[in-house]
């Protein structure tokens, strides 16, 4: 089983798959092996990227692995961030910077500049009722953070760390996502391997960020991207090139293929 994260990993800084990796991805597959894709993306945010790689992808993990599911569509699990701590989120951060709520079938978001600009079409400009509407989010992203006051900013992040105690937030300091403590890349794979028969030791994983050490922990193999940062490289087994220099062509290349 290979396991790709999404952005950083599988996409470059353009946001494009590199036609090496779609290369690589066609002979993983052609020699029968599975193919999986985890993201802290929700499916909405996912699906664009899914719809580039047909028929190669047979499981795909979302929302920090809030959310599993199979090619065909069948989903083999889901879980939602607490509506009461989405709220708080909301409370603290609303007219502060920009942020949004993901769900699996759109984005609700305060500014049309989002991280995930590929997905302009789920993208839907933010306001109560839809916020009402879709409390049960999978993924919530405050972004812009560098343009509130450092004082601020710090008494924000205290208050949503003490909201509920299985929730986390991401270190980055541009961008804070949340991560779930009971879903995680992790958990997901330990999910799908148990579904389907395939023992964790047996899955390389690829990816680039600090939502990717869990999923570092437990595969057998571990690929961090040459852009990931230094603390992602020393969990990893391996280190390829970055996202923009075929890493996860040379890896496959050099140890698979």
């Amino acid at each position: 089983m290979f396991v790709f994260d999404i952005d950083g990993t599988l996409l470059n800084s353009n946001e494009q798959i590199p036609h090496s990796t779609l290369i690589s991805l066609k002979k993983l597959k052609a020699a029968g092996n599975p193919i999986a894709i985890c993201t802290g993306r929700t499916w909405a945010c996912t699906k664009p990227i899914i719809n580039q790689l047909p028929p190669l992808v047979d499981f795909v993990i979302c929302g920090n692995g809030s959310h599993i599911r199979t090619n065909q569509g069948q989903i083999l699990y889901d879980n939602n961030l607490p509506p009461k701590f989405i709220r708080g989120f909301f409370e603290l951060v609303y007219g502060v910077t920009d942020f949004l709520i993901a769900t699996n079938r759109m984005v609700i978001s305060t500014s049309a500049n989002t991280p995930y600009n590929n997905v302009d079409h789920c993208i839907k400009p933010f306001n109560t009722n839809l916020f009402n509407e879709q409390i049960h989010a999978k993924n919530l992203l405050a972004f812009n953070i560098d343009k509130v006051p450092y004082r601020k900013r710090n008494l924000i992040r205290n208050k949503l760390e003490t909201l509920d105690p299985e929730i986390k937030l991401s270190p980055l300091s541009d961008f804070w996502e949340v991560l779930s403590g009971v879903d995680n890349k992790a958990s997901a794979l330990k999910t799908l391997s148990d579904q389907i028969g395939i023992p964790l030791k047996r899955f390389t994983a690829f990816g680039d960020n600090f939502n990717d050490l869990d999923m570092f922990r437990v595969v057998g193999t571990a690929v961090a991207m040459g852009n990931a940062p230094e603390v992602v490289k020393q969990s990893a087994h391996y280190v390829t090139a970055s996202n923009n220099h075929d890493g996860i062509f040379h890896y496959l290349k050099k140890y698979v293929l």
